[in-house]
C-alpha cells in the first residue's frame, strides 16, 4: 500500500471511529443510534474487505451495467415519488420491512462510475455523451422533486465536472442543456395545469425550498428593502424572524452553539446547545462536533477530508487506466463536494439543507455508498 491510500485509509477510519464516538454522546436521547451505528460500520467494514479481496475493475467495463442500473435507479426514484413515505416535508426512503435505503445516496456512485465509463469507451461518441448527460439531468430531476435541491444540485455538479475535466463538456452540451432545460420546462408547465397531483408535489416542494431560502436571506440580512423613488429614499426596516418552525428552531440553536463554541468542546454528551437540536446525529454532526468536540476536534475533521482529497487526487492521476483515473476523480468530487456542503450548511454559510458528512454522520444509505467508493480508490492500481 503506497502512502496516499495509507493516507485515505487511516482518514476514512478516524472519521468513522469519530462518527461512532459523536453518535454515542446522543446515546442519552436514543440508543437506538450507537447500536445502529455499529451495525452499518460492521457491514460496511465487511464490504470493503469483500471489495478489495474479490473485485475488478473489469467487471465495470460493460455497457449492459450502465443501462440495467440506469434503468434501475430512474425506476426507483420515480417509485419513491409516487409511493414513499413522507418524513418532515420529504419523499426520499425506500422502505423495505424495518430497514430503509435513501437511494439518492447511491444516485452520486453510480453517475461517478456511468459517466467514467462514457468518458473512457465512448469519448469519440457524440451521442452517447448526450444520453449520458441526459440521464444524469434526468436523476437530479426526480432527486429534485423528493424534494431535495442539494443533492439533485451536488450529483449534477459532480457529473458535470467530470465532464469538464474529461475536455467533454463542450458546446454542444451546452446546447443539449437549454433544449433539455426548454423541454422539460414545457413538459412541467403542461403537467402542472393538467394534473392536480403534479401541482400539489410542485406546490410542495417550492414552498419546502424557497422556505428555507428566504429563513436563511432573513438570517443573513434581517431587513426589508423598502424604496420611494418619488422621494429618492431607501428605507430598512428590521424583519422579526418566525422561530416557531422546526428548521428555524434549528437555526436559531445552531447559531448559538457556534457563538459559544471553545478550543476543546464541553466534552462527549455534554453539549448544552446542541442536546435537543433535531438531526444532530446526522444534518448536524459539525456543530455537535464543534460544541462537544471544540474548535480543535471540528477543525482535525475539515482536515482530514483535505488531506483525503489531495491523496484521492494523487492516487487518480497516478493510475495506469483512463477508467480508473476518472472513477477515483468522481469519487473524490463526491466525497470532499458533499462535506464542504455540510460544513457550509452548519455554520450557516449555505442554506439550511439536510446532507450528511461523509463517513461522520448517521445514516446507513450514506455510510455504505461512501465506504464502496473508498473500497474503488483503495483497489486501483498505480504506477511504480
Amino acid at each position: 500500500m503506497n502512502l496516499e491510500k495509507t493516507i485515505v485509509a487511516v482518514s476514512t477510519i478516524i472519521l468513522t471511529f469519530l462518527g461512532l464516538l459523536l453518535n454515542a454522546s446522543v446515546i442519552t436521547t436514543n440508543s437506538m443510534f450507537f447500536f445502529k451505528s455499529m451495525v452499518i460500520v460492521s457491514i460496511g467494514i465487511f464490504l470493503l474487505l469483500i471489495i478489495i479481496k474479490f473485485f475488478r475493475y473489469e467487471y465495470l467495463k460493460n455497457d449492459w451495467i450502465y443501462i440495467l442500473g440506469g434503468l434501475l435507479l430512474i425506476s426507483l426514484l420515480i417509485y419513491i415519488l409516487i409511493a414513499g413515505k413522507k418524513i418532515n416535508g420529504a419523499q426520499r426512503w425506500l422502505f423495505l420491512g424495518p430497514f430503509s435505503l435513501q437511494v439518492s445516496e447511491f444516485a452520486k456512485l453510480y453517475v461517478v462510475l456511468m459517466v467514467s465509463y462514457v468518458i473512457y469507451k465512448y469519448h469519440k461518441s457524440e451521442t452517447v455523451q448526450l444520453i449520458a448527460y441526459f440521464t444524469v439531468c434526468l436523476i437530479c430531476v426526480l432527486i429534485l422533486f423528493e424534494p431535495d435541491l442539494g443533492m439533485s444540485v451536488f450529483i449534477f455538479i459532480t457529473g458535470s465536472l467530470l465532464f469538464i475535466v474529461a475536455g467533454m463538456f463542450n458546446r454542444v452540451k451546452l446546447k443539449a442543456s437549454l433544449v433539455m432545460a426548454l423541454t422539460g420546462l414545457i413538459i412541467a408547465f403542461t403537467l402542472y395545469i393538467f394534473s392536480t397531483k403534479f401541482q400539489e408535489r410542485v406546490n410542495s416542494m417550492m414552498s419546502y425550498q424557497l422556505n428555507r431560502v428566504e429563513r436563511f436571506r432573513e438570517m443573513v440580512f434581517p431587513y426589508k428593502l423598502d424604496i420611494d423613488v418619488s422621494n429618492l429614499q431607501v428605507k430598512l426596516d428590521p424583519i422579526k424572524i418566525d422561530n416557531t418552525g422546526v428548521y428555524s428552531e434549528q437555526s436559531s440553536k445552531v447559531r448559538r452553539a457556534i457563538e459559544n463554541a471553545t478550543w476543546l468542546g464541553s466534552g462527549l454528551s455534554q453539549g448544552y446547545f446542541t442536546k435537543y437540536l433535531p438531526a444532530k446525529h446526522n444534518d448536524y454532526i459539525a456543530v455537535l462536533a464543534l460544541e462537544e468536540l471544540g474548535i480543535v476536534g471540528v477543525s482535525l475533521i475539515g482536515f482530514l477530508f483535505l488531506i483525503m482529497f489531495f491523496a484521492i487526487a494523487k492516487i487518480s492521476f497516478s493510475t495506469e487506466s483512463v477508467f480508473v483515473h476518472y472513477i477515483t476523480l468522481g469519487i473524490g468530487f463526491v466525497i470532499f463536494i458533499q462535506a464542504l456542503l455540510h460544513f457550509g450548511v452548519n455554520f450557516q454559510v449555505l442554506p439550511e439543507k439536510g446532507i450528511s458528512l461523509p463517513f461522520v454522520s448517521y445514516g446507513g444509505s450514506s455510510y455504505l455508498s461512501n465506504i464502496i467508493m473508498i473500497a474503488l480508490v483503495m483497489k486501483a492500481r498505480v504506477k511504480g
